[in-house]
């Protein structure tokens, strides 16, 4: 059975000689009493910090899920084999997409932009607060985790109800960077449509020149460059999907999680 990159946590200091290895024991026994206890200077325990986090998350995503669904990412996903010239070449293929004159791929394109930073943008706060809450909780909250004020049952309720917040924020950002892939895929077929106007003539009439320029722009911003915010790292793949669905991970560990998160704002502007 795969581990639980949330239950992986650091294992208990060794050390070298005999007086090491007794230290290691009884430290593993009887946890120091500043290890055992988070206070923040604002008195709150960490596994309280951690819920309330997971709460301003959840507020915050009401609006964003209710944007996902107006967005409807899914009703431009491109079918099967479109932008594939060569295939095109051969079959006859029917793309619902498909607008009809330059014009009209051209602000079918502008839609998809606009729909694309719709998402994006808010999608970034909440990943900043979704590593923020998976950094705070692999430092701080593991199986020697313990509060003045709570019970073990309760801590371990507490402890049960912080891991939910973070599966469900895990899976909402993982549909979020799903509807921005598929955007950004629908866009690279839209320009590939825009390439049969190309001196056309008329007013259907594109250069080489705008359709490479609106493709170029397109790039940098389906790429997350233009927001500094490498939002494919939330992709779900098949893994991913039974892990959520079934409580079960990947051996991915929680640090490298954590890793992982952090990589995804690495070229973010200070």
């Amino acid at each position: 059975m795969p581990s639980n990159p949330f239950d992986a946590f650091f294992e208990p200091p060794g050390g070298t000689g005999e007086k090491k290895d007794q230290q290691a024991e009884r430290e593993e026994i009887y946890p120091p009493i500043e290890d055992r206890t988070i206070f923040p200077e604002d008195g709150k325990e960490s596994l309280d910090e951690i819920l309330e986090k997971n709460n301003q998350f959840e507020q915050r995503a009401a609006g964003f899920s209710k944007l996902l669904s107006q967005t409807r990412a899914v009703d431009h996903e491109p079918v099967a084999f479109a932008g594939n010239t060569l295939v095109q070449y051969l079959i006859d293929i029917h793309d619902p997409h498909e607008q009809g004159s330059m014009r009209g791929e051209k602000a079918y394109h502008q839609i998809l932009e606009n729909k694309f930073r719709a998402i994006i943008v808010p999608m970034i706060e909440l990943a900043r607060l979704h590593c923020d809450v998976v950094k705070q909780f692999n430092q701080d909250i593991d199986e020697h985790y313990y509060s003045v004020e709570k019970t073990d049952r309760e801590v371990k309720s507490d402890r049960a109800l912080a891991m939910e917040g973070l599966l469900f924020q895990r899976k909402l950002l993982g549909n979020a960077a799903r509807d921005l892939s598929i955007l950004s895929r629908a866009m690279d077929v839209c320009e590939v449509r825009l390439k049969k106007y190309i001196d056309a003539g008329g007013d259907n009439n594109i250069s080489s020149a705008e359709q490479a320029l609106i493709a170029k722009n397109r790039e940098y911003l389906s790429s997350g460059v233009e927001h500094h915010f490498d939002y494919a790292l939330f992709n779900l793949n098949l893994l991913d999907e039974a892990a959520l669905t079934f409580r079960l991970f990947t051996k991915q560990t929680f640090s490298q999680y954590v890793q992982r998160l952090e990589s995804a704002f690495r070229n973010s502007p200070k």
